[in-house]
């Protein structure tokens, strides 16, 4: 909660005790507030920096004085830094500094993936060195269930890419044991009922599915590019009717993230008339071609979208349908709701 909302809040408690406001003014005015309080601020984006790079300082102090401490003071430094992260985010959590608390929470990942890999190091424990990030990923999504972190929970699709691009780069081969834990980690998301949680399954998803090709069915499975673009077109032709997974999206997993969030039809299906463009293109590059890596640049660019949409909420497609019917090149009738677009951005309207 920001410092405005909870001064609000105490305002309005003093203007009810006096009589100024009633519980139905009250009511409405907390619900207003409610709706138009972004979650993270800009002290919240620095608070969540700040746990980064205190992460980092943990690694860094650490490493800096790892030989001249005694085993035991390595796991009390360790243990001690870990729950003193959850500590400060208990407190900051009952004091309803939920952006700072978030905060703390990723500071305490880091310090537990910190942790695995200082007390590996401690013991001279030998194995599969990507099972460390692993572990990690373990650790942030139970810290996200448990504590309901969505930072938590972004932290673990990132820390899950990690591991499989380790893992593939170590084996030259298809990384398969990355998918049932990155079904928990969407089953985590939809129980949380959180959109964008979702678009960054997608996203993580996306970095392992566009090399797959190159390492099943004697590397010439480039045919999936293909499928990704059949995808797009029964999107872009019938919206979600004909796509398994729009299918997947609107009957199973929307229902149980709340309440729709509605926008304009048009823009989503100028975008996704860019992504069946791209994925067409880079499936004839593949397969007519043989121009592997045309094909990868080009399904990266689309990851690179949706990361944009997925983390900022900034859709390209939908930005540049904009832009096209200010210019004229779209007729304004093809979406009457569009006039505005550039509210979604908060910029002011344009003429």
């Amino acid at each position: 909660m920001s410092w405005y909302s909870q001064r609000v809040e105490r305002d309005l408690a003093r203007w009810q005790a006096a009589g100024w406001v009633g519980d139905a003014g009250a009511a409405s005015i907390k619900s207003d507030l409610a709706s138009r309080t972004s979650a993270f601020g800009v002290a919240g984006i620095f608070a969540i920096l700040g746990a980064v790079l205190f992460g980092f300082a943990i690694m860094s102090f650490v490493a800096a004085h790892w030989t001249t401490m005694s085993k035991l003071a390595r796991l009390v430094l360790i243990l001690a830094t870990l729950w003193g992260c959850y500590a400060a985010a208990a407190y900051l959590f009952a004091r309803k500094l939920d952006a700072f608390a978030q905060a703390a929470v990723l500071a305490g990942i880091a310090a537990y993936g910190a942790g695995i890999m200082l007390i590996a190091q401690m013991y001279h424990m030998e194995g599969n060195p990507p099972d460390a990030v692993l572990y990690w990923a373990f650790g942030a999504l139970l810290a996200a269930v448990l504590l309901q972190s969505r930072p938590a929970l972004a932290a673990t699709f990132v820390l899950l890419v990690v591991w499989s691009v380790w893992e593939r780069m170590l084996s030259d081969g298809a990384h398969w044991g990355f998918l049932p834990v990155w079904v928990a980690a969407v089953a985590a998301a939809v129980w949380m009922a959180w959109r964008p949680g979702l678009h960054l399954a997608a996203l993580s998803l996306g970095f392992w599915l566009v090399p797959l090709g190159f390492f099943v069915l004697g590397r010439h499975a480039h045919w999936l590019i293909a499928l990704i673009a059949l995808g797009f077109l029964a999107r872009v032709l019938s919206g979600p009717r004909f796509s398994v997974l729009g299918q997947l999206a609107t009957r199973v997993i929307a229902p149980r993230l709340g309440p729709a969030k509605l926008v304009p039809g048009p823009p989503k299906r100028f975008a996704q008339t860019i992504g069946l463009t791209l994925t067409t293109v880079a499936a004839v590059a593949s397969l007519v071609f043989g121009a592997t890596t045309l094909a990868t640049v080009l399904l990266l660019v689309l990851v690179v979208f949706a990361a944009l949409e997925s983390i900022v909420g900034f859709c390209a497609g939908c930005w540049l349908f904009g832009h096209l019917m200010r210019l004229g090149l779209i007729p304004a009738d093809t979406c009457a709701e569009c006039t505005n677009i550039w509210a979604r951005y908060g910029a002011p309207a344009r003429p």
